[in-house]
């Protein structure tokens, strides 16, 4: 599934069949715990993140202590598990689950299936979700049993580039990582290949490190070797390759303030344009029935990555109720949004 897929499966499953256990499966460090959170945030639940490969069995069944009037053993409850009658909703998340040991794994096969661990009962409003890599991601994963397999709701999570584009513009990620993946049409947002010795390759988790690394105002030839130790050799020298137009872009705010029709014809360039136009018109928050105008001057393949690209974002309403949008679907009416 796609992560707007599972998010929206997620939304139903947890308030519908909330005492079904789900588990995610997927490549590193392409969301799955990023998806898992959102979901937690928009449905007002409480979340609580347990990385069960930091784990021994006894961490989660919990650790015996004698009850002096009652003269026989308790088992004291682990902290991330709620009191029994706890009345809040929660999301428990068992992240990195076939990463754990064996006997962990057994030991999360009462909590899935019984909801329960021994004497201790899970609350009516908590809910599990669980995640984890697959075998061929390299991360030393172990195969769960098909008893333990069978006691969840196994979802496959596919990297998606428009999904990840939506979230890459809610969470600022830089404008020119944007363009680039749009000219490369996002072959290079994750690129994980069991036979490369490299200890980085790009995945989208590594692509907001990259963002993170343009904010440092690092040399150039620090901030390659940075770009490199996130997302890999081939990936790194390539994305800054094309960070090296950015001067030879038209300022966009030329285009969209002062109302200069510069197109340059350089596919490369126009890429990283529509981008920085998409950031300009979010930075000022005006100007965009200029935007959308000035984008029936470009080839119609630019025009429409920065029309889908627009209606990604957070300016969405705008845009459909923008005069200037009607001019440009009645123009290019054949263009499936």
């Amino acid at each position: 599934m796609k992560p707007d897929e599972i998010k929206e499966f997620l939304k139903k499953s947890l308030i519908k069949n909330p005492h079904r256990s789900i588990f995610i499966y997927g490549a590193v460090g392409i969301g799955k715990s990023s998806v898992v959170k959102q979901v937690a945030a928009e449905l007002k639940f409480e979340f609580r993140d347990v990385r069960l490969s930091l784990l021994d069995a006894t961490d989660l069944r919990g650790l015996p202590a004698i009850d002096k009037e009652k003269k026989e053993t308790i088992w004291t409850r682990p902290v991330f598990l709620p009191p029994e009658n706890y009345d809040k909703d929660v999301l428990i998340f068992l992240d990195e689950f076939n990463t754990s040991s064996k006997s962990l794994q057994n030991s999360a096969l009462q909590l899935t299936l019984d909801r329960a661990i021994g004497e201790y009962k899970l609350p009516d409003k908590v809910r599990i979700v669980c995640a984890g890599n697959r075998i061929q991601d390299g991360a030393f994963v172990t195969r769960l049993s098909s008893a333990l397999n069978n006691r969840f709701i196994n979802i496959n999570f596919d990297a998606d580039f428009d999904c990840w584009k939506v979230w890459g513009y809610a969470n600022n990620i830089n404008p020119m990582i944007i363009g680039f993946h749009n000219y490369r049409k996002g072959d290079l947002l994750y690129n994980y290949k069991e036979d490369i010795d490299n200890t980085s390759f790009a995945t989208p988790r590594s692509w907001q490190y990259v963002s993170e690394l343009m904010e440092l105002g690092l040399d150039n030839g620090t901030l390659l070797e940075a770009i490199k130790g996130a997302v890999g050799e081939g990936a790194g020298i390539e994305f800054y390759g094309f960070l090296k137009i950015y001067r030879d872009l038209p300022k966009p705010e030329d285009i969209l303030l002062k109302g200069k029709d510069i197109v340059p014809k350089e596919s490369n360039i126009m890429y990283a344009l529509v981008s920085a136009l998409i950031n300009c018109v979010r930075e000022h928050r005006t100007k965009l029935d200029r935007l959308i105008q000035y984008s029936m001057k470009m080839q119609k393949e630019f025009s429409v990555v920065l029309i889908k690209d627009l209606l990604k974002t957070d300016m969405k309403e705008g845009v459909m109720k923008s005069t200037a949008f009607d001019g440009w679907i009645r123009e290019n009416k054949d263009v499936i949004l």
